[in-house]
C-alpha cells in the first residue's frame, strides 16, 4: 500500500510555523508601520482610510440597531401591544414583548438599555422590568421624545452622566402622532470602545449634527474646544464650499501643538468623524524602530521555525505509527480516504463501526425471531415439556409460573376509520407492540401473530380462580383502552382458561380464538373470558322458523320496510339464546340459504320445499345430546351439509371462488348489526330486486298478448275475461296488470282501437257508417255515431267529408 503521504506531517508543521511567526511578523508590520509613517501625505492616507473604516464600522452598528429596532416595533406583537391598556390580563403580552426585546439585543450591538412605551395605556417596557409611568420619577424625559419631528430619529442626552445616544423610534411606523415610542439607548463608553479599534496614534472624536462631543478614542487631546469650533466652522460654511470642507484633511494648531486632523460628515445621521494627529509623534524615532523591529522579527522567526520543526515531528511519530498498522491490515484505501492521514483512520474507523453496529443489530434481530418462533410453536403444539424449561431458560422468559392463560386480540372492523385493509396487518403488529409493553415481561412471553390475530400467554404465580380472573380481565381492558387510544380501532379480546402445564399453550390459545367466536352475539368492543360465553349444554336450535317465513314472504313482495324489520327481529331471534358459536353459524347459513333459494327461483314458488329442508336438520338438531363432543361432531356435519347443498343449489350462478369468498365473508362476519348490513345489501336487496325485474318482464308479456289479442278480434265480442280465460289468469290480476303496463283500463283500449279503425274506414273506403257500426259490433248505428261525436266532436259523415275534402 501507498502510505508514504506526509500531508498531515506538512500541515502540522505549516500551522506550528504560522502560529509562532504570525505574532511576531504583525508586530514587526505595526512597528514598521509607525516608523514609515515620516512622510505625512502616507500618514494622512492612511488616517483617512483608518477613519472611514470607523465610520463604516460604527454606522453598521448604528444602521444593524435601527433595522432590529424597526423589525421589532412591526411586529404584529408590539403593534398589537400599543392598543392594550396596562392590564393584568395582558400580561403574557407584556412578558412575550419583554422576551422578544431580549433576544433582539445581542452583544455586538451595544445597546446599553431598550425601552418600548405606550403612549395611550401609559405602560413600557425596558430591559429591566415592566412599568408604568406612575412608577417614573420623570416620566417627562420619556414624553419629550414625542415631540420630535421626525419618527426615527438618533438624539444626544445631555443630562446624562455619562452622556449617551438614543435611537427614538415612533410606533406605528412613518406616523408623525406616535401611539408608543421605541427608545434604544448606547452608552458613550461602548462608542469609545468602536472608535479604539483601528486607532493606534493620535485620537479620534465623534461630534454629533449640533457638533457637541459625543466620544473619542486615545489619551487625553489638547484643544478639543479648539478643535470641535474649527470642525464646526468648516461644516457651516456656504453650499457652494461645502462639500469639500466637510471631508478632507487639514493642520491645525491646538495649543501650540501643530496637529493633523482628517474629517468626515456622516450622510445617514449627520454625525461627523474627526482624526487628530500629533506631527511630532509621528515622526519620532521612526527609523530606529523599523531597524530594531526588523532584527527582533527575524531572530524570534528562526527560533520559531526550529521548535515547529521539533515539535512537529515529536508530535506526529504516533499518528505514523497508526497510519503504517492500519495500511498493513487493510491493504489500499478508497479514492476518498487519501487526503491525509487522519482521513485513512477515519475511514477504517466508521467502517468497523458500522460492521459492528450490522453485526449487532442481525443478531438482535435474529434473537427475536428466534424468540417468537418459539412462541408460535409452543402455542401450535410443537414444544415438548421435556425441554420446555431449557428453552424458556435459553430465551430469558420466565420458568417459575404455576399457572398460563392466552389473550386473544382480534380488530372488530376497519369501517369509519382512517385505516383499509391493507393495514390490518401493520395494525396488528402495532397491538403487537402495545400488549409488550403494557404487560410486564416477567407476565407474558413474547406477543405473536397467528392469522388475523394477536395471542399472547401470560401467567404468575399461584392465586385462587377469583384473582387470576381480575388480573386478566384487567390486562384485557387495559389492552382494549390503549388500542381505542392510540390507534382509534375497536378490537375485542378472547381469554382462556387458566391451565397449569405450559405445554398445554395450544389449547390455551385455541380457547381464547373461541371465545371471540361469541362476540358476534355480545357485540365488538368486548372482553370474552370462555368459562363465561360458551353454554354449559348445546342448546336446541337457534333457527327462528315463524321469522324466517315472514321474512321470506316480504322478500317474495317486494315490502322493502316491513323486510327490514323483519330482517333485524330474525337476526336478533338467531342470537337471542346462548348456545354454541357453530350453531349461530349454521342459523346464519340456513337464513342465506332460503334467501339465495328465493332468488335462484322464478319468483312465484312458495318455498314449502326450503322450509321442509330446514325443519329436517332441526330435527336433527332437537335429538338427545348426551356427549358434547359427539355434539359438536354432529354440528359441523350439519354445517358441512348446509355449505354444500347452498354450492350446488343456492348460488348456481356464481363460481367456486365467488362462492367461496362470500361463506367466508358471512362466517367472518363479527357483528349482528355486520350480519345484518350483510344480509340487507348482498342478499336481500339483489334477490328482491331481481323478483321486481322478473315480475316486469312477466307483466309485459303478459300485456302484449291481451293487446295482441285486441288487435286480432276488435271486431268480435271480445271481453277481458274471454282474454283471462284463455291466458289461464284471474280477470281481477289480469285488468289491473294490462293497465299497470299501459296507463288505460282494458275496455278503453278496445274501445279507442276501434275508433281508429272507424276513422280509417271512413277514409280509405266508402263502408256506409251503419256497415261500419256493426263491423264494430255495435247493434244500434245511433250508439256508434253518439261515441264517435263524444269523441271527436262531429259525427262520422262530418269526418269523412273534411277528411275527403283535404285529400282531394
Amino acid at each position: 500500500m501507498k502510505t508514504h503521504s506526509r500531508t498531515y506531517f506538512t500541515r502540522l508543521l505549516m500551522f506550528s510555523l504560522l502560529i509562532g511567526s504570525i505574532p511576531v511578523i504583525v508586530v514587526g508590520m505595526i512597528s514598521y508601520y509607525q516608523a514609515s509613517t515620516i512622510v505625512q501625505d502616507k500618514v494622512n492616507r492612511s488616517s483617512m482610510s483608518t477613519l472611514q473604516q470607523t465610520q463604516l464600522r460604527v454606522e453598521q452598528i448604528l444602521k444593524t440597531i435601527d433595522h432590529s429596532v424597526t423589525q421589532y416595533i412591526s411586529s404584529p406583537l408590539v403593534v398589537n401591544a400599543m392598543s392594550l391598556p396596562y392590564s393584568g390580563g395582558h400580561y403574557q403580552v407584556y412578558n412575550e414583548m419583554y422576551q422578544s426585546m431580549v433576544r433582539s439585543q445581542t452583544f455586538e450591538l451595544t445597546i446599553h438599555n431598550m425601552t418600548v412605551v405606550n403612549l395611550n395605556g401609559r405602560w413600557g417596557v425596558d430591559n429591566s422590568n415592566i412599568f408604568t409611568f406612575d412608577d417614573l420619577k420623570n416620566p417627562g424625559q420619556l414624553l419629550r421624545y414625542e415631540e420630535l419631528p421626525s419618527f426615527s430619529l438618533w438624539v444626544t442626552d445631555e443630562n446624562s452622566d455619562p452622556p449617551t445616544i438614543s435611537l427614538v423610534k415612533k410606533i406605528p411606523l412613518n406616523s408623525l402622532k406616535a401611539n408608543g415610542l421605541a427608545i434604544v439607548t448606547i452608552a458613550e463608553s461602548e462608542l469609545s470602545r468602536l472608535l479604539s479599534g483601528d486607532n493606534r496614534i493620535g485620537s479620534i472624536l465623534m461630534l454629533d449634527k449640533d457638533y457637541r462631543l459625543l466620544s473619542r478614542s486615545g489619551p487625553e487631546q489638547p484643544g478639543l474646544e479648539q478643535l470641535s469650533a474649527e470642525v464646526q466652522r468648516r461644516g457651516e460654511m456656504p453650499v457652494q464650499s461645502r462639500q469639500m470642507a466637510q471631508s478632507g484633511q487639514f493642520n491645525v494648531e491646538l495649543d501650540g501643538d501643530n496637529t493633523s486632523v482628517i474629517m468626515r460628515k456622516s450622510s445617514y445621521n449627520g454625525w461627523t468623524y474627526v482624526s487628530a494627529i500629533s506631527i511630532q509623534d509621528i515622526t519620532r524615532d521612526s527609523r530606529s524602530i523599523g531597524w530594531v523591529t526588523l532584527i527582533a522579527c527575524l531572530l524570534m522567526v528562526l527560533v520559531t521555525g526550529g521548535l515547529a520543526l521539533f515539535g512537529s515531528q515529536t508530535f506526529y511519530k504516533p499518528v505514523r505509527k497508526l497510519v503504517t498498522t492500519i495500511a498493513d491490515r487493510f491493504g489500499e484505501p478508497p479514492e476518498e480516504a487519501r487526503t491525509d492521514e487522519f482521513a485513512l483512520i477515519g475511514h477504517r474507523l466508521q467502517s468497523m463501526l458500522q460492521t459492528e453496529s450490522r453485526l449487532s443489530a442481525q443478531v438482535t434481530g435474529q434473537i427475536r425471531e428466534l424468540k417468537q418462533f418459539f412462541v408460535r410453536k409452543l402455542i401450535e403444539g410443537g414444544e415438548k415439556e421435556p425441554e420446555l424449561t431449557a428453552r424458556l431458560k435459553e430465551y430469558g422468559y420466565p420458568v417459575d409460573w404455576e399457572w398460563h392463560a392466552a389473550l386473544a386480540v382480534q380488530i372488530d372492523s376497519l369501517e369509519d376509520s382512517r385505516y383499509d385493509e391493507r393495514d390490518r396487518d401493520l395494525l396488528l403488529f402495532a397491538i403487537s407492540n402495545i400488549v409488550g409493553e403494557l404487560i410486564p415481561a416477567e407476565e407474558r412471553l413474547d406477543p405473536v401473530l397467528l392469522e388475523q390475530s394477536q395471542i399472547t400467554l401470560v401467567g404468575g404465580a399461584a392465586a385462587d380462580d377469583g384473582e387470576r380472573k381480575s388480573r386478566l380481565f384487567a390486562m384485557a381492558g387495559l389492552i382494549s383502552r390503549t388500542v381505542r387510544q392510540y390507534l382509534e380501532l375497536p378490537v375485542s379480546i378472547g381469554i382462556s382458561r387458566p391451565q397449569q402445564r405450559l405445554a398445554d399453550a395450544s389449547i390455551s390459545s385455541e380457547q381464547a380464538l373461541e371465545a371471540l367466536r361469541y362476540r358476534v352475539r355480545i357485540g365488538p368492543e368486548s372482553i370474552l373470558f370462555i368459562d363465561d360465553v360458551r353454554p354449559a349444554r348445546m342448546a336446541a336450535s337457534a333457527f327462528p322458523h315463524r321469522a324466517a317465513k315472514e321474512l321470506y314472504d316480504a322478500v317474495k313482495l317486494a315490502e322493502w320496510q316491513r323486510m327490514d324489520e323483519l330482517l333485524e327481529r330474525c337476526i336478533g331471534l338467531i342470537f337471542k339464546e346462548q348456545a354454541d358459536w357453530r350453531q349461530y353459524q349454521l342459523s346464519v347459513v340456513r337464513l342465506y340459504t332460503m334467501l339465495t333459494e328465493l332468488g335462484q327461483s322464478d319468483g312465484r314458488a312458495d318455498g314449502a320445499d326450503m322450509f321442509d329442508r330446514t325443519d329436517a336438520t332441526d330435527q336433527m338438531g332437537r335429538t338427545d345430546r348426551t356427549d358434547r363432543t359427539d355434539d359438536t361432531d354432529r354440528l359441523g356435519k350439519i354445517d358441512r351439509t348446509e355449505r354444500s347443498e347452498n354450492s350446488s343449489t343456492s348460488i348456481g350462478a356464481l363460481s367456486s371462488h365467488q362462492e367461496k369468498q362470500l361463506f367466508d365473508k358471512l362466517l367472518d362476519l363479527k357483528s349482528q348489526e355486520e350480519i345484518r348490513l350483510w344480509f340487507r345489501h348482498t342478499v336481500i336487496v339483489p334477490v328482491m330486486q331481481k323478483l321486481e325485474q322478473e315480475r316486469k318482464s312477466h307483466a309485459k308479456q303478459i300485456s302484449d298478448r291481451v293487446t295482441e289479442m285486441i288487435h286480432l278480434r276488435y271486431d268480435t265480442e271480445l271481453t277481458l275475461e274471454g282474454c283471462a280465460a284463455q291466458l289461464n289468469y284471474h280477470p281481477n290480476h289480469l285488468g289491473p296488470l294490462f293497465s299497470r303496463e299501459k296507463g288505460i283500463s282494458f275496455s278503453e283500449y278496445l274501445q279507442q282501437y276501434r275508433l281508429q279503425m272507424a276513422k280509417q274506414w271512413l277514409v280509405e273506403t266508402d263502408m256506409k257508417i251503419g256497415d261500419i257500426a256493426s263491423r264494430l259490433t255495435y247493434t244500434n248505428t245511433q250508439n256508434f255515431i253518439r261515441f264517435f261525436r263524444r269523441m271527436e266532436d262531429m259525427t262520422p259523415g262530418q269526418y269523412r267529408e273534411q277528411h275527403t275534402r283535404g285529400r282531394s
